[in-house]
Order: structure tokens, then sequence, then C-alpha cells
């Protein structure tokens, strides 16, 4: 399996019109090609070379490595710019936040070797573009496609999981954050509805506050009122605390 296919296997986040199971990604590849690709209804067929590192088994599936499967998505027309961040994002996500560390799928150093040792693959000019924007730290597509949001209206850089240190000493962790104004956003979603992340959730904006901090929580509800509304919500909080 490959492209989208692939991508779904490994958990890669995808738009939902990308999201299709009634179509299956195949690929013939190296000394196959005088055979073509795969061609049945069901299959969305492809052919190219593919190295012994390009490809793994995950559950007992042979499929192209997380890496690869990114790069195969950078060639997909109908994944926009952001849709191929959030998936880069994704893979090279990592850090140390108490309740929910994560450890990288592929580093982004790793990646940018690994995109950089390529030659005509379909997809490549692209992945050399997007590489630049990805962000490690981002917790969730919603963060991804936040932090873009913000960028594209050229606010002031906002750090994925950014370091605040409260009046006592202690450190925690917010979505994004920019530590020039002092303004960090949390994206809430659904489980934060479970009381005991409600609670970590209260104990997390006493600690932001009493840091001097202006938050911004937001919701699948912002997020669907679309990038104005989030825009404008970050400005005024920007502006009360000195930018211009």
């Amino acid at each position: 399996m490959s492209h989208l296919s692939a991508a779904l296997l490994h958990g890669i986040p995808l738009p939902a019109h990308a999201q299709d199971t009634s179509k299956i990604d195949l690929a013939r590849s190296g000394g196959q090609e005088r055979l073509g690709q795969p061609r049945r209804f069901e299959v969305r067929g492809h052919r190219f070379r593919l190295a012994p590192e390009d490809v793994m088994m995950l559950d007992a599936t042979r499929v192209t490595t997380p890496a690869r499967t990114w790069l195969d998505l950078c060639a997909v027309r109908s994944l926009t710019l952001d849709d191929l961040i959030v998936a880069g994002d994704y893979l090279v996500s990592e850090h140390e936040r108490l309740f929910h560390p994560r450890t990288a799928i592929v580093k982004l150093a790793d990646l940018k070797a690994y995109v950089t040792g390529k030659r005509r693959v379909p997809g490549l000019g692209r992945a050399r573009v997007v590489l630049e924007l990805v962000a490690v730290g981002v917790d969730s597509p919603q963060e991804s496609r936040i932090r873009l949001m913000l960028e594209r209206a050229g606010l002031p850089a906002f750090t994925p999981n950014c370091v605040v240190v409260d009046p006592w000493g202690g450190v925690l962790y917010v979505d994004l954050g920019n530590a020039r104004y002092r303004v960090a956003i949390e994206y809430d979603g659904g489980h934060h509805l479970d009381p005991e992340q409600q609670a970590r959730d209260r104990n997390r904006n006493r600690r932001t506050q009493a840091a001097g901090w202006a938050q911004v929580v937001l919701t699948a509800e912002d997020l669907a009122r679309g990038e104005a509304h989030i825009v404008a919500k970050v400005v005024e909080a920007l502006t009360a605390h000195g930018w211009r």
C-alpha cells in the first residue's frame, strides 16, 4: 500500500475528502515496471521505484514507510499545502509534556535528510517547500491549522508547545505561545469535556494567568466560524499585551 491508503494505516491525519476507503492505493516498484500499474476498479494504481528503506511491514501488510508515505502525499494534487503541513507536523511531533509525552515518528532532521537524498520522485519539489513550514511540537491537526492561520495573517510567530514559567517556578506548556507578548493559545478538543481533563485545564488556566499571560482558548466551534474569527480573537489578546 502507498499514498492515501498508507497514510491511513500510519494514522497520518488527512482531510475528510481523502479518507475514502472504497479505493486502495497499490504500487508496483523496481523490476515490476514492465507489469504496469495495478488496474482494478477498487484500486488506485501507481508505478515507481522504491528503495528497500522505503517499505515496511505493518500488521502483516507491505506498506510504504511514514517518510516515503509523506513524500508520496506531496504528489497528491487534491491535498493542499496546509494538508501536507498538518501531515508533516504529525510525523515530527515530539515533546515531554507531563501527561502525554510524544516521540517523533520521524524526526524533522531525518525527514529533511530523507527528502534531500531523493531524486526524480513525484512531489519532490512540493515536499521541499512544505518541509520549511513544518514545526515540531504540535499535538493535533487543529493546532497546526491555527498556527498556519496566524502566520498567513502576519501575526507574531507562535511556538508550538511553548514553555510558560509560573510565579512559583513551575513549568507548564501551552499549545501555542508567543513569549514576547505573553499570549497563549489553547485548543480544547472533545477530550477536554472529561472531568479530570477539565480539572487540569482549570489548573493550567490559573497558572498561565498568574504568570501574566493572556490566554485564548479555542474550540471546534471557533474553527467552524472560520479563519477571520480566530485571527480576530488572537489579535485582541496580542493588542492587549502591547502588540501594534
